[in-house]
């Protein structure tokens, strides 16, 4: 099945190209990494896919189905932003977690619960999870951002920039 299809995408401003004519079609358990320098367009390609941005021009599905078009389809979709734009500095881990999930449609059960432990515990936070994120290194919100991204279990993760700010014992 089809995961995300992407058929002649285009973004300008102001007349200005930022994404031109981009088509691809990842299947479902694929992995894509997106390359490219320093204003080629990736972020403002994601932020197409998850449906925050118009595109100028082209056509995106996820799943068949336009971005934002199904509630369900976007339960499904993980997003994390460059930098630590999609966390609440002024929450905790397990208080973005939460309410992430809520966002996502998820109660805040045994079943969110044990997964948002899972994740903590994986990404070394656990002990930290009560502290006000706004008091973390820039490598410990990313693995915050990383965490909310993931706490619906997702069939789709778009990750923009996840080692930003991670050191070397993060990929261990």
């Amino acid at each position: 099945m089809t995961a995300i299809y992407i058929e002649t995408l285009s973004k300008s401003y102001h007349s200005v190209p930022v994404v031109d004519n981009i088509s691809l079609k990842i299947e479902t358990g694929e992995q894509v990494a997106l390359l490219g320098p320093n204003g080629a367009g990736k972020t403002t390609t994601i932020k197409m896919i998850c449906g925050l941005i118009q595109p100028s021009a082209g056509k995106i599905l996820i799943n068949g189905h336009p971005p934002g078009h199904r509630r369900e389809v976007m339960q499904k979709l993980g997003v994390m932003l460059e930098g630590a734009r999609n966390i609440y500095w002024r929450l905790s881990p397990w208080n973005n977690l939460m309410y992430f999930a809520s966002l996502k449609g998820l109660p805040s059960t045994p079943e969110v619960k044990t997964r948002a432990e899972y994740l903590l515990t994986e990404l070394d936070l656990w002990d930290r999870r009560h502290d006000e994120v706004r008091l973390f290194s820039r490598g410990m919100q990313q693995k915050v951002a990383v965490a909310c991204s993931l706490i619906a279990d997702p069939d789709i993760v778009l990750l923009d920039e996840p080692t930003l700010g991670l050191d070397v014992q993060a990929y261990e």
